[in-house]
C-alpha cells in the first residue's frame, strides 16, 4: 500500500490518525477528491465583500459525511505555502471514509495562508496518481486561470479520450470574463457544467449542485455509460444553456446539461430540462424521450422557452462607465446578482435592482419582467473626477508624505490616498493635512468638472535644520531625533522620528526637540516656529553626567 508523509499542520494526533490510513484504502471505493485553491489571488474579495478564501473556508468546512456514503473522501490545497513555487501543491487528507477525511479537512482549511501561484496542472496529476485505480469525481475550487505555463485544458481531453474514470467538476470563484472562459475549457473537456460563484452562497450552492450530480453509487447505476450530447436552442435558433435531468426505467434521475458531456445507459431515456433562472428554477421545462444508441454518441436537439432577461448599462455625465456589481431583489429578498453587461435569466416578477459603483452613487432602478420581455436597466451616476493632491512647502518645495483629507461643511466626505488619489464629485472643500506634526488646512479649494485633474498646494512653514554635536561641542554624525508640537489641547504630540542634518519644514507653533538617548545624553529644546523663518539648533551631548 502507498502511503503518504503530510506536514506538520496538523496537530500531533491527527497526524498520526491520518498517517495510519493507506492512500489507497479501498481501491474499488469511488472517490471524491476536493482540490483548493490556495494562491494569492484568493485574499481578493467577492462581490457580496466576503475574502474568497474566507468564503471556500467556511464551505469546505460544511462538507457533511451523509452526502458522501459509500465514497471516500480526499483534499489537497495547492499555492498555500511558497511565493512563486510552481510545485507548491500538497496533499493534505488522503483518501479515507468521509468521516475522517471532513475532521481532517476542517482542521487544515483553519490555517491555510493564500500566497503563491496557481498550479492546476501539477495538482489534476497528481489527484490522477492518487486516485490509483478507483473512479470517482474531482471538485476544483479556484480563483484564476494555470499561472504555471501548463494547459490543463488538454491535460483533462487526454484524460477523456484515455477513458480515464474519473470526472473534473470547476466551481470558478470571482472570476472575470477571461478567467471564467479559461475555467469553463477545464469543465468543457470534462464533459461536466461549469459553475461560477461571486459570492459565498454561491459556492455552497454551486458545491451543493456538484454533489447531487455525484449522487451516491448503488445498484441502480447501470454497468455501461453511453454520451447523450443536449443542443439546446431558443424559438430563433440561439444556443441556450440549459439543465435539468434524464430517467431511465429502474434507474435514479441523474442531473444532465447542455455543458459537456452526459453519461446515460443505452436505450430509452426521459429528458427534462430547461434554462436555469437567477431566482433557482427550470424555466418551463420541456420533456422529450430519446433512443441511447448502443455505440457511438447520440444528440438530443431540443428548443426550449426563453426566460425574461435583464442586462444593466452604467452612464456618467453622458458617457459610457464601466459600471459594478448588480444585486436584483424580488418581494424584498436577493435572488440574483450579475455584472455589468451580462445577461442574467430571471423569472417574471417585479424587481429591485441595485449597484453601487462608488461612494457617491448608490443607485437603484425598479422594473417589472414578464414571459418574453428582455430589458437593459439604466443606472445614471451622478459625475466623480479623479483628483491628486500634492503639498509642498513655501520655498522648498519639500513635498509632505502623507494622505490627505476632504471636508465639507464641516463633514469628512473623501480619505485621499497620497498617490492614487481619489474620485470625488465635483465642488468646494478644505484640504486637510493630517499630521500630527505639521497639520494644516486649505479652505476653499474648489474641484472642477475636469477629470482627471492635479492640484499642488503651498503650506506656509518655517524650516528646521538640526546637528548633533559631541560633548566638546565639535560635529557629530547625523542620527534620528524626536520633534514634539504643542496642539489645540496644551499637549506634545509627534507624528514620526525626524533626522538631523536635514531642512525639515514646520507649521508656526510650539515644539520641543529631543535627542535619541542610545546615542547619548542630550538636554531638550523648546523652540517656537513663525512662517519664513530659518532655523539652526544643536543637541550636545552632555556625557555620562
Amino acid at each position: 500500500m502507498k502511503r503518504l508523509l503530510l506536514t506538520a499542520t496538523f496537530t500531533a494526533a491527527l497526524l498520526g490518525a491520518l498517517l495510519s490510513a493507506p492512500v489507497y484504502a479501498d481501491a474499488d471505493t469511488p472517490g471524491v477528491y476536493v482540490i483548493l485553491d490556495g494562491s494569492g489571488s484568493m485574499w481578493g474579495q467577492l462581490a457580496d465583500g466576503t475574502h474568497k478564501i474566507t468564503a471556500a473556508k467556511e464551505v469546505v468546512k460544511g462538507f457533511a459525511a451523509d452526502d458522501y456514503a459509500g465514497r471516500e473522501l480526499a483534499f489537497r490545497v495547492y499555492g498555500h505555502r511558497r511565493k512563486g513555487d510552481c510545485t507548491d501543491s500538497e496533499l493534505v487528507v488522503p483518501f479515507s471514509s468521509p468521516d475522517k477525511a471532513i475532521a481532517g479537512m476542517n482542521t487544515f482549511a483553519d490555517g491555510v495562508n493564500p500566497k503563491g501561484k496557481t498550479p492546476i496542472s501539477r495538482s489534476l496529476r497528481a489527484a490522477l496518481e492518487d486516485f490509483g485505480d478507483r473512479p470517482g469525481e474531482i471538485v476544483l475550487i479556484s480563483d484564476g486561470i494555470e499561472t504555471c505555463d501548463e494547459d490543463p485544458c488538454a491535460l483533462v481531453r487526454e484524460w477523456r479520450a484515455r477513458n480515464v474514470d474519473i470526472r473534473v467538476h470547476v466551481v470558478g470563484l470571482g472570476l472575470q470574463d477571461k478567467e471564467r472562459k479559461a475555467m469553463m475549457c477545464i469543465s468543457d473537456a470534462a464533459g461536466t457544467e461549469y459553475k461560477d460563484a461571486q459570492s459565498a452562497d454561491d459556492l455552497a450552492a454551486g458545491l451543493k449542485e456538484i454533489q447531487e450530480a455525484v449522487g451516491e453509487p448503488g445498484d441502480n447505476t447501470p454497468p455501461e455509460w453511453r454520451v447523450l450530447d443536449i443542443l439546446a436552442t431558443n424559438s430563433a435558433g440561439e444556443t441556450m444553456r440549459v439543465q435539468g435531468t434524464a430517467r431511465w426505467e429502474g434507474g435514479e434521475p441523474i442531473a444532465v446539461s447542455s455543458n459537456g458531456h452526459n453519461k446515460v445507459p443505452q436505450g430509452e431515456v426521459e429528458v427534462t430540462v430547461g434554462v436555469r433562472t437567477w431566482n433557482g428554477n427550470l424555466y418551463q421545462p420541456v420533456t422529450h424521450t430519446v433512443t441511447v444508441a448502443a455505440t457511438g454518441d447520440t444528440d438530443l436537439e431540443i428548443v426550449v422557452p426563453e426566460p425574461p432577461s435583464v442586462r444593466a448599462r452604467f452612464v456618467e455625465g453622458g458617457e459610457e462607465h464601466r459600471g459594478s456589481h448588480v444585486t436584483g431583489l424580488l418581494d424584498g429578498e436577493e435572488v440574483l446578482g450579475f455584472r455589468a453587461k451580462d445577461r442574467a435569466y430571471i423569472d417574471p416578477g417585479t424587481y429591485e435592482f441595485s449597484s453601487k459603483p462608488n461612494a457617491d452613487n448608490e443607485l437603484a432602478v425598479t422594473e417589472s419582467f414578464a414571459d418574453g420581455d428582455h430589458k437593459e436597466i439604466l443606472f445614471e451616476l451622478v459625475q466623480t473626477v479623479h483628483v491628486k493632491f500634492a503639498m509642498v512647502s513655501t520655498d522648498s518645495d519639500i513635498e509632505f508624505v502623507s494622505n490627505f483629507e476632504l471636508w465639507q461643511g464641516g463633514e469628512l466626505k473623501y480619505k485621499v490616498h497620497r498617490r492614487n488619489g481619489v474620485q470625488a464629485l465635483p465642488g468646494t472643500y478644505d484640504l486637510r493635512l493630517p499630521l500630527l506634526l505639521s497639520p494644516y488646512v486649505h479652505e476653499g479649494l474648489v474641484i472642477t468638472t475636469e477629470d482627471p485633474q492635479k492640484h499642488r498646494i503651498e503650506v506656509p512653514v518655517g524650516h528646521v535644520t538640526i546637528h548633533y554635536r559631541n560633548a566638546d561641542g565639535s560635529a557629530a554624525e547625523d542620527a534620528r531625533c524626536f520633534l514634539y508640537r504643542k496642539n489645540e489641547e496644551d499637549r506634545w504630540v509627534k507624528d514620526r522620528n525626524s533626522q538631523t542634518g536635514q531642512r525639515i519644514p514646520l507649521v508656526p507653533g510650539e515644539y520641543k526637540l529631543e535627542g535619541w538617548s542610545n546615542i547619548g545624553n542630550y538636554d531638550a529644546v523648546l523652540f517656537e516656529m513663525t512662517v519664513g523663518e530659518e532655523k539652526e539648533l544643536s543637541l550636545q551631548n552632555k556625557g555620562d553626567g
